[in-house]
């Protein structure tokens, strides 16, 4: 069912920030490490223009006294445009350094909405949709503060006569979103899906889950909440640390045609089976994705995607949707892809590099199966307390004494 909005549909997300210290002459020498200096407050206004293909963007900062001292930008000129602001303002073609005055102001810019992975579109704006990455129209910033400084932040949208909006965060009818961030300058990131939209929520393993597409482009929300509802409590007991909030969102079908994860959110095509004819699924090998990226930390790319498409397989395999015959099947034909085409530990990973990281996972797991252990425990320690490598896989392997050299040598290459 659609969601209806107002003229002008708005909703605030409030970012709260404990920034990190500086090193260098900003931090104040006078004041103890920690002390909180003062409080800077920024506020997101995104205004989404079907006509132009783009959202004009304004930050306005305030701040008691000059805390926030600069926001250097990683803006490429052919995704932002028409920057200006109070202050100093220095564009160039890559990036753009801000240095707002010292009790605030406002920085205005446009970002290119749509985006092409290929030649075909992962974000698209239309008369009556976008879909589209915030982590694309808010830019990554490295900012420079006194030590201490607090930070606080909301974000409203706008959009043409009609317009409803979903995030990560919530629906547009829900007006404050806190959130927590340890990054410096924190933004708003995820898969956002605007405009003329169905929405089908739920509580799910005490997650909050929102599956939106726009009207009209045959995207099966219901059965997709029903997937999940099925297999993500399953997948949570492996990746404790899932997010609170989970937004899946579609497009049409002239999209990307696959998955694609971002923070407490993920894109799936219109046309993607929930189970595919080989036994795995798509739509859960990003759900690992997202259970992944909150880690916040860098990854090997073959263990991430070795781990997706082995859960994908197993998650459906205990929870009844395949049966042992065909998991086994499964694993049989991904071991004969990588026999054939010399799939290895290695990144990025190609589709033959992850099938031969998914044998690997299960071998692992059969061998702590018979100490009377598990691959579970093992990911879960490993997704929990540090970077998912694979130097640190064996390293919790070797402390069960079971072998994992194979994967501390991928690591190393």
């Amino acid at each position: 069912m659609a969601s209806e909005g107002s003229a002008i549909s708005r909703y605030l997300l409030t970012l709260t920030a404990a920034l990190a210290l500086l090193v260098g002459p900003l931090a104040c020498a006078q004041e103890a490490p920690g002390r909180h200096t003062g409080v800077v407050r920024l506020s997101y206004v995104i205004s989404l223009e079907p006509d132009s293909g783009t959202a004009a963007v304004t930050l306005t900062l305030s701040q008691p006294r000059d805390l926030l001292k600069a926001l250097d930008f990683n803006a490429p000129a052919n995704r932002y445009s028409d920057f200006k602001g109070d202050g100093s303002l220095d564009v160039d073609t890559e990036r753009v350094v801000w240095e707002p005055p010292a009790r605030g102001g406002r920085l205005h810019y446009r970002a290119r909405v749509n985006s092409l992975r290929g030649n075909v579109f992962e974000a698209k704006i239309t008369p009556h949709w976008a879909l589209f990455r915030l982590d694309d129209v808010f830019p990554p910033a490295v900012a420079r503060a006194l030590a201490g400084t607090r930070t606080e932040a909301t974000l409203r949208f706008s959009g043409p006569r009609g317009w409803s909006f979903e995030t990560p965060y919530g629906p547009s009818n829900v007006d404050v979103h806190p959130i927590t961030s340890d990054r410096l300058f924190p933004r708003p990131t995820g898969w956002a899906l605007a405009g003329e939209i169905g929405v089908r929520r739920d509580s799910i393993a005490g997650r909050r889950v929102a599956v939106a597409a726009p009207v009209g482009e045959g995207f099966r929300r219901q059965d997709t909440l029903a997937f999940l509802r099925w297999t993500l409590p399953a997948l949570i007991e492996v990746f404790p640390g899932f997010p609170e909030r989970l937004l899946v969102v579609s497009g049409s079908p002239d999209m990307w045609r696959g998955g694609l994860s971002g923070p407490s959110s993920l894109y799936l095509h219109t046309d993607r089976p929930l189970i595919s004819g080989n036994g795995t699924s798509a739509l859960i090998h990003e759900l690992v994705h997202v259970a992944v990226a909150s880690t916040k930390s860098e990854s090997d790319d073959w263990l991430v995607e070795g781990l997706a498409e082995y859960y994908s397989l197993e998650i459906l395999r205990r929870t009844g949707g395949i049966s042992q015959q065909r998991f086994d099947d499964a694993l049989g034909m991904l071991s004969d892809w990588s026999a054939r085409d010399g799939g290895r530990l290695t990144s990025p990973s190609t589709g033959s590099d992850t099938a031969y990281a998914t044998i690997q996972l299960h071998a692992v797991a059969a061998r702590l199966a018979a100490r009377g252990d598990s691959l579970d425990t093992v990911v879960a320690e490993l997704v929990t307390t540090g970077p998912v490598t694979g130097k640190r896989l064996a390293a919790i392997l070797k402390a069960r004494d079971v072998p994992g050299d194979v994967f501390a040598a991928a690591s190393e290459r």
